[in-house]
């Protein structure tokens, strides 16, 4: 949102160069940058009380795309009467949720209702809006969150820790899929404790991650929630925009000031500062460095993918069986078609004291039973679901002292 308060701002998304802008009564309005008269760009438009003027020629649009004026016609002109019933600027339907604003650039006749996920409404949590660039494809980005080997060494054993050093223990994972996406199941035990962790993707490119500034295992914690909201967006096929949210709060990573900074959220977003010297670069490379290190398109060809890459090979099936689905005619189903609102998730890390878990096998079993409670709450209004699942949890670790 703060990218449109001193007038319009130019986009490109999906190969589409668009400007976006909030006209002076607050709405927002997603265009076609060249202006359908002359071709001007509307980055350089005026708002007005309802809609963006050309600078051009004075041509005034709406937010849906209808030109509401041609002020260089004569008055009362039947022609430019004809024109603005006839033709439209490109537009898209645009809405603003929290310090983000979101596009519909689908189909008219088959927009969905637009998702509310559970993490956009936990009790506590101060969100924070960013952006990231990235000179890379999409694809390189979002599969990242579907593959938990990569944390242990590129974030802990390769150049030293960048979160704590529980993270460059290897864990147990267990790769799931559901309607909406795929997520996996990462636990390891720390001391006496039994720390699951839970990453989700909401297919093609909805990330969810928990903890990570403060997340060492040593802690009990309940159905603890996500770090970070992240929707990965191609620009076009070789440059990536990420939009997200930075969550703070009791249930993930606390609130505090420096974590809100530029230098914070870089941190949260791939594990070191995006501001250093291409020397510090390449001696601490972060998710960063690995994603665009790759080149702009990722030759798949030229992997040779292991059993560690599970939750990556599932994640470019998923894609490839919806784009064949597709291409034979058949949508994919959305998030809120599947899903009662607000749609539950299970991101997070869950924390709790259990004994006799010291070999992969009983590790395994603690993992999907914790599983199995936090899904039983699916069906549940949110504030239940939490305190269900909450208790769950804490019935399941008293029952394994």
């Amino acid at each position: 949102s703060s990218d449109i308060e001193d007038g319009p701002c130019a986009l490109r998304i999906l190969g589409e160069n668009l400007v976006l802008y909030r006209d002076l009564s607050g709405d927002v309005g997603l265009l076609h940058r060249n202006c359908v008269h002359r071709g001007a760009s509307l980055l350089y438009g005026v708002c007005e009380r309802h809609g963006l003027r050309c600078c051009y020629h004075g041509w005034l649009f709406a937010s849906d795309g209808t030109i509401l004026e041609t002020p260089g016609e004569p008055a009362g002109s039947q022609g430019a009467a004809n024109l603005r019933r006839k033709l439209k600027q490109g537009a898209y339907p645009a809405r603003e949720h929290n310090g983000l604003i979101f596009a519909y650039l689908g189909p008219p006749d088959r927009m969905p209702e637009f998702p509310i996920y559970d993490t956009f409404q936990i009790a506590g949590t101060v969100t924070q809006p960013y952006t990231r660039d990235y000179p890379c494809n999409w694809l390189q980005i979002t599969e990242n969150a579907m593959d938990p080997v990569h944390a242990v060494f590129l974030h802990v054993r390769a150049t030293g820790p960048q979160f704590d050093q529980a993270w460059g223990h290897i864990g147990v994972r267990d790769f799931h899929e559901r309607a909406s996406g795929l997520y996996y199941t990462n636990a390891r035990r720390v001391g006496g404790n039994l720390w699951v962790r839970i990453h989700e993707v909401v297919v093609p490119n909805l990330t969810h991650a928990g903890a990570v500034m403060t997340m060492d295992g040593k802690t009990p914690k309940y159905f603890g929630r996500n770090t970070f909201t992240r929707w990965v967006v191609p620009v076009d096929n070789e440059n990536t925009r990420v939009f997200a949210w930075a969550n703070f709060g009791e249930r993930t990573d606390p609130d505090q000031a420096d974590w809100r900074t530029e230098a914070g959220i870089d941190i949260i977003e791939g594990g070191m500062p995006r501001e250093r010297s291409d020397d510090d670069a390449r001696k601490f490379p972060g998710d960063y460095e690995a994603f665009v290190g790759q080149g702009p398109i990722s030759i798949h060809a030229n992997e040779h993918l292991m059993s560690s890459d599970r939750g990556v090979i599932l994640f470019r099936s998923r894609l490839k069986s919806l784009v064949r689905a597709l291409q034979a005619g058949e949508e994919p189903a959305q998030p809120s078609q599947l899903f009662r609102a607000p749609i539950p998730t299970y991101c997070g890390d869950t924390v709790l004291r259990i004994r006799n878990c010291e070999d992969d096998v009983a590790i395994l079993h603690h993992s999907r039973q914790i599983m199995k409670i936090i899904q039983s709450g699916d069906g549940l209004a949110p504030e239940h679901r939490d305190r269900h699942v909450i208790e769950q949890l804490r019935a399941y670790e008293a029952g394994q002292q």
